[in-house]
């Protein structure tokens, strides 16, 4: 009588063996035609009919769109400023979710629109991927897209020098002024919230010859090729008008599913030919001081008006308290005892900052997309046509 082991060995070798549909996985790009030397004009494109020609299937659910950010906070008045204090590293936070950038986004595919124009959508993201995610995708995905969700928390709760315990036992007057409702001290820092510390992480990197990054690589030239963020800041002392005071550059990673149904819901596909529109978020906001001396803080500020370059939405906070500092104090840029004008801007942009000495990672956009390679004998099994006839018999009386 055979054992179990002959009995087993017999089936395995009269069963066929498992058709593997994929031979190989590789990845190539579609880049955005308009945007070769930097400079970007309110909207991006992609044409699919780039990688249609293909003889290979793409899963659209893992494609990643690519933008150059660029965030600068500028001398925006006529003359001269001598700072007293130089910006932290991380002066300015990307908003929670990549997305924050894109405004609207239009797909066209083989002649039919099947996603219009929706301004918001990064509002209408950010709910999807609160509502959507379950916690191991968020830990695992989401800071990859500088997605890490807005937390009041500190460790330092004790002394003058301490933070509230919590967002709702923080004092009124360091969340917002009464003139413009403006600072929002509780989340807009990098000290008390532990999401916009994260999100910094993945964007804020010293660029100083001091800093172990920048020796440890040989240099901003080393670090740009491996698409590190670049962070310039500019020592305390005289700043011309219209230069800046702090710069980054960084790659905004956004997962195309993210920001289309159309593409997290698809199939694999193959000759796909169509259009991908993005509408972009780019805005200048103008901050007025107080004239009083010191830190730019809730108490120390004017005004404050934001102007949409493009889009909707801000996708950028000022950072108010730096976690690179031991207390809760207001910290950053301090300017001297008159009324300043500070230009922030947030933008898609890939172009170079004159002085800086920094280098954005890459100066186009692009779509990366994965693409897998049909093994011969099941992409002919997937292939082929099946026709029906049918015989129809006439019986005459």
């Amino acid at each position: 009588m055979s054992s179990a082991s002959d009995i087993s060995a017999f089936e395995h070798s009269v069963e066929p063996a498992p058709a593997e549909l994929f031979r190989n996985k590789k990845w190539t790009y579609i880049q955005d035609p308009t945007s070769n030397t930097g400079p970007y004009a309110g909207q991006i494109q992609f044409n699919l009919s780039t990688i249609s020609s293909q003889a290979a299937f793409v899963n659209w659910e893992e494609a990643v769109i690519e933008l150059p950010v660029k965030l600068q906070t500028l001398n925006g008045g006529a003359g001269s400023i001598t700072s007293t204090a130089a910006c932290t590293v991380d002066q300015l936070v990307p908003k929670a979710g990549a997305w924050q950038f894109i405004d609207s986004v239009q797909l066209v595919i083989d002649g039919t629109t099947v996603q219009t124009n929706q301004v918001h959508e990064n509002v209408n993201t950010t709910l999807k991927a609160i509502t959507e995610t379950d916690y191991n995708t968020y830990v695992k995905q989401g800071p990859t897209s500088t997605f890490v969700l807005d937390e009041y928390s500190t460790s330092t709760i004790q002394g003058s020098s301490g933070a509230a315990q919590s967002l709702e036992n923080l004092a009124t007057s360091s969340f917002m002024t009464a003139t413009n409702s403006i600072g929002e001290f509780g989340l807009a820092n990098t000290y008390s919230n532990r999401g916009a510390a994260e999100r910094s992480l993945f964007t804020a990197l010293d660029q100083q010859s001091t800093k172990l990054a920048f020796d440890v690589m040989g240099g901003s030239a080393n670090l740009q090729a491996v698409l590190k963020p670049q962070v310039y800041v500019a020592p305390a002392g005289a700043v011309a008008a219209g230069s800046p005071f702090y710069v980054a550059h960084y790659l905004a990673c956004i997962k195309l599913r993210d920001i289309s149904d159309y593409f997290k819901k698809c199939p694999m596909q193959k000759n796909t030919r169509g259009f991908i529109y993005l509408n972009y978020n780019s805005s200048s906001t103008t901050l007025i001081t107080t004239g009083t001396a010191g830190v730019v803080a809730p108490a120390t500020i004017a005004s404050f008006s934001n102007n949409m370059n493009f889009g909707s939405t801000c996708p950028v906070l000022w950072n108010l308290s730096s976690g690179a500092t031991t207390t809760a104090l207001t910290g950053g840029l301090a300017l001297p005892a008159s009324a300043t004008t500070l230009t922030i801007t947030a933008d898609v942009n890939g172009t170079l900052t004159a002085g800086t000495g920094i280098t954005p990672s890459q100066s186009f956009s692009r779509l990366l997309v994965p693409t897998y390679s049909p093994n011969l004998g099941a992409d002919h099994a997937l292939a082929q046509k099946k026709t029906f006839r049918y015989f129809e018999r006439i019986t005459n009386k």
